[in-house]
């Protein structure tokens, strides 16, 4: 279904340029830089996998859920993609600001590739499974953020796609909707799907992922679902402890 060989992408980063006591700064404070978040990757994905994905280098998963579903070119190397295939990311509310819950639906449905016609046939499906028949005809602005995660979810999940990308959005809502991702992911696995997914939650890595990918720069490695979900919590932990490190030093400053 999917496959990537000798993948490499290079990217452009704006980094602080050094410099010297007492010597003016002419050519600006910031200088460009080629770097390679992603190289020599390889990768592939059956019909019916569902994969997890962590970047403990660069942090930079949503690069990788781009090459997978042809957003992202690579700069070197072959990516074999599909027939069809969606990224899905989180509506924002700037986004859908004067449309109602309905048009809201609608219209996340058209920019997942779905038809008029199909939008019509899949519409009270799609209503019922995110839980929003009562919120149609309000404003989605003035929506909970997990509402509009809900629409987003239940669309996504629908659209007639062979693989399917998830950016932080495989499990949304509150709880009894999170085990209704789970359940709808293992159904798109058993209908032949394949799933890439990006995701901090580790009952959902146990419940749903056939196996783990880690990212770490020119390296990565393919775990089982109990070791990668170690890594996923180790993984957390670790930049809770960076944050906390950096409000430590930003306190002592002010001081």
């Amino acid at each position: 279904m999917l496959t990537l060989t000798d993948v490499g992408v290079r990217v452009v980063e704006m980094k602080q340029r050094k410099r010297r006591e007492n010597v003016p700064t002419v050519l600006g404070q910031q200088v460009k830089e080629r770097t390679w978040p992603v190289r020599h990757l390889n990768f592939h994905l059956e019909a019916g996998e569902a994969v997890f994905v962590l970047d403990i280098a660069n942090h930079r998963p949503a690069l990788f859920l781009r090459l997978v579903t042809g957003l992202l070119a690579p700069d070197e190397g072959t990516v074999t993609l599909p027939r069809r295939s969606l990224l899905s990311v989180a509506p924002s509310r700037k986004q859908l600001k004067y449309l109602s819950v309905e048009q809201s639906l609608r219209f996340i449905a058209g920019c997942c590739g779905l038809s008029d016609r199909a939008i019509d046939r899949k519409f009270d499906d799609m209503v019922e499974f995110a839980g929003v028949s009562r919120l149609l005809h309000r404003q989605s602005q003035s929506q909970p953020r997990h509402v509009l995660a809900q629409i987003g979810f239940a669309v996504a999940t629908t659209a007639p796609v062979d693989l399917l990308a998830f950016d932080r959005t495989a499990i949304v809502g509150d709880k009894e909707f999170r085990a209704r991702c789970i359940q709808r992911l293992n159904e798109l696995k058993a209908a032949g799907k394949g799933l890439v997914i990006y995701s901090q939650d580790v009952r959902q890595v146990r419940a749903v992922a056939d196996r783990g990918l880690v990212l770490d720069g020119d390296k990565s490695s393919e775990f089982d679902p109990d070791m990668f979900a170690r890594m996923v919590i180790d993984d957390k932990q670790g930049r809770w402890q960076q944050k906390r490190k950096r409000r430590r030093r930003g306190d002592r400053k002010e001081r």
